[in-house]
């Protein structure tokens, strides 16, 4: 059974070209991003993201309607007041959850650089070897060719053992004959 590659570049970037106006950042200048080949990665992109759109609380009120324009407005501006408790505390949050993952962000990419450096040590280790371990490797080497050796001589006897052993078996079929 073949499971099928989930898009999740294509999900992201229809979720930021989604989002990005709704929570008043459609202008990735805005962002401190000029363009995404500045931008070290994704991970980046989507923590500068999270920076700039994490204060929904101050968000710019705006109607597109001509007539009813500034009564849409004045509504809105009375229903930010009415949630201003609960949008204060999400506020919150979602700063504390950009600092959060920005944090771990950070600590993720120096464990990788960590284990890079570590990687490059163990194969520079190895690779030169040291020299208890390659005199080892070395006897190991000498034995198992010792022994495979004794083996080819083994066989050898073998073979002609049983090649005595069936002319023995012939003549004695042929004296009883």
């Amino acid at each position: 059974m073949q499971y099928e590659e989930i898009p999740t570049q294509k999900i992201i970037d229809r979720l930021r070209q989604t989002l990005e106006p709704r929570i008043g950042i459609a202008d990735p200048s805005l962002l401190g991003i000029e363009n995404s080949a500045i931008a070290r990665d994704e991970d980046d992109e989507d923590i500068a993201l999270l920076k700039a759109g994490f204060d929904i609380y101050n968000i710019p009120i705006t109607s597109y309607q001509r007539r009813l324009g500034s009564a849409v407005i004045a509504v809105r501006k009375i229903v930010r007041k009415l949630l201003r408790p609960v949008l204060e505390r999400q506020v919150i949050y979602n700063f504390a959850n950009t600092r959060v993952v920005q944090t771990l962000s950070i600590q993720l990419q120096k464990l990788q650089e960590n284990q890079q450096t570590i990687e490059k040590k163990i194969k520079s280790e190895f690779s030169s070897g040291s020299p208890e371990v390659t005199a080892k490797l070395e006897t190991q080497q000498r034995a198992i060719a010792a022994f495979q050796s004794e083996i080819e001589q083994i066989k050898a006897v073998q073979q002609q053992h049983t090649a005595i052993l069936e002319k023995i078996t012939a003549q004695l079929l042929d004296r009883q004959q």
